[in-house]
């Protein structure tokens, strides 16, 4: 009877040792889900925000190639005879590497 009481007693030890490592095995499992999941929803959040950058690049050069045309000589010369605009001739800068100027 002694012999079978140790026995139960040995079989319960593994029992119980066979659960924790199956809960180890089940958290360790649930840990590499929860990072690979953490992982690939970075990897997805930092490929939307290429595309972003990537249409904004696209729109920025549209605007910049508005721009230049915009700022043509023949388009602002245009512009000026449309308004009556006169060129502004000899002119005295009041502040030097300014834009404030003094007509004479």
């Amino acid at each position: 009877m002694r012999k079978n009481t140790s026995t139960i007693k040995e079989k319960e030890v593994i029992l119980w040792i066979n659960f924790a490592l199956f809960g180890v095995v089940l958290l360790l499992t649930f840990y590499y889900i929860m990072m690979a999941n953490n992982v690939t929803a970075k990897s997805y959040k930092v490929q939307t925000l290429r595309d972003k950058i990537e249409s904004l690049v696209e729109v920025n050069s549209v605007l910049m190639s508005k721009k230049i045309a915009t700022e043509s000589q023949a388009i602002l010369l245009e512009f000026a005879k449309a308004k009556n605009l006169v060129e502004a001739r000899n002119i005295v800068y009041i502040f030097e590497n300014t834009n404030v100027a003094l007509q004479k």
